[in-house]
């Protein structure tokens, strides 16, 4: 694309954070400039430092999520890939409105705008203070595009806010980034479905994905040859999800199925909380789970090549619009996956791209039943490939491109227009 236009995308999280939302700068960064655009990423410093593939320029403002107030990042890496989870959330947590960033990081963001210039600007939430940088970006006419990876008052990942004053505001403001952006992009098909029927506006679903540049090596690695290897990567019970279910479901199969269980392995890869830890690591799981810890990147999608099959676990009907960051790494892994949790979004794209099987997320028999089901039959049979290549971020940062040409053309149009 000869003629691409100069994006400005406003991210609290980037690349080298581990995070699933610096998966996504990542990809949107490194493939929208391989289609010509010229993409400045505004990031914080927590996220860490060094450039991004594909960035004209990464600007890293300070932070004050580096003091630990940040319910998401309250966690201390210690040896072993463990984490130890921090503090209570602070008071200011439980009283700002929209999120703690908007004291932590906005003001930082904000005056680092004041003398950018861009065709475009794409803010991303969480966390949601995000978007107040795209709305002072809109004042000056520039283009402005809201993504929302996660819902915003529909399906939140944590609990309401507690006073009716707070639900208000924190209302107001979702419905002034909605209604005022010139496009809006979600993750998920829950969430565009919901943010159209309850504001009536357009909303673009652009998926997280994965990036076909990225291959994990040869397989063999971590898992034992002789068992069924049922693999999970990535952090959990920082992001609401548990595995006590499963845990409860690998105690019934032991008591029902010794033979099968003995023919299982359960590896976890990542930072476990101290909650996590304590229920993967009893005593009576001995010889079914293994946690493996922390480990680069290479190391992990080497670790989900080598898997009999995938685990992706959720919190089932209680967040039905969650599809995890890693799910799109195993759609490019190649085992087949397991989701417990067949309300979700996460399960829907597993059955529709033919990748896996679907389950409870919280009934320890019937989750018992699918490892079974597993054990005895062997890999099952996967859809083909081209279902998942829709997923890659070849051609999702195609449909981004899009929607920035377009927002740019309209705002081009209106301005001509008066």
């Amino acid at each position: 694309m000869a003629d691409g236009r100069s994006i400005l995308l406003v991210a609290q999280y980037s690349p080298p954070s581990f995070v699933v939302a610096a998966r996504r700068v990542a990809g949107m960064t490194k493939y929208l400039a391989r289609l010509g655009h010229r993409v400045t990423v505004l990031t914080s410093q927590f996220s860490g430092e060094g450039p991004i593939e594909g960035a004209e320029a990464v600007i890293r403002t300070p932070d004050l999520l580096a003091s630990g107030l940040n319910w998401r990042q309250r966690r201390d890496r210690t040896a072993g890939g463990r984490a130890a989870v921090g503090r209570p959330p602070s008071r200011a947590e439980s009283v700002l409105v929209p999120d703690i960033s908007v004291v932590s990081w906005l003001p930082f963001a904000l005056k680092a705008t004041r003398e950018l210039e861009a065709d475009c600007v794409i803010t991303t939430s969480p966390p949601q203070s995000a978007h107040l940088v795209g709305q002072r970006l809109s004042r000056r006419g520039i283009p402005w595009i809201a993504e929302l990876r996660d819902g915003w008052r529909f399906d939140r990942p944590r609990r309401d806010w507690p006073l009716a004053l707070q639900r208000r505001l924190d209302a107001r403001l979702e419905r002034s980034v909605i209604e005022g952006a010139d496009a809006v992009i979600a993750v998920t098909k829950p969430i565009v479905e919901d943010l159209q029927r309850r504001f009536g506006r357009r909303v673009e679903l652009i998926t997280n994905g994965f990036d076909p540049d990225e291959t994990g090596g040869n397989g063999g690695f971590l898992v034992d040859p002789e068992r069924f290897s049922l693999v999970h990567t990535g952090s959990m019970g920082f992001t609401g999800g548990t595995s006590r279910h499963l845990v409860e479901a690998l105690r019934v199969l032991r008591m029902e199925s010794p033979e099968v269980a003995e023919r299982l392995e359960v590896v976890f890869a990542g930072l476990l909380s101290t909650d996590e830890a304590a229920l993967l690591e009893r005593g009576d799981l001995a010889g079914i789970v293994r946690c493996v810890g922390s480990l680069d990147r290479g190391d992990v999608l080497r670790l989900q090549r080598s898997a009999d099959a995938l685990l992706v676990v959720t919190e089932g009907a209680k967040r039905p619009s969650v599809a995890t960051g890693k799910l799109f790494e195993y759609l490019a892994a190649g085992p087949p996956i397991l989701v417990l949790g067949a309300e979700t979004e996460a399960a829907r794209i597993v059955r529709e791209t033919g990748r896996g099987t679907t389950t409870s997320a919280d009934d320890p028999h019937v989750i018992a039943a699918a490892l079974r089901a597993l054990v005895e039959d062997g890999q099952p049979t996967v859809g083909s490939r081209e279902l998942v290549e829709p997923y890659a971020w070849t051609r999702l940062a195609e449909v981004y491109g899009a929607v920035v040409d377009e927002v740019c053309r309209r705002t081009g149009e209106s301005a001509a227009a008066t």
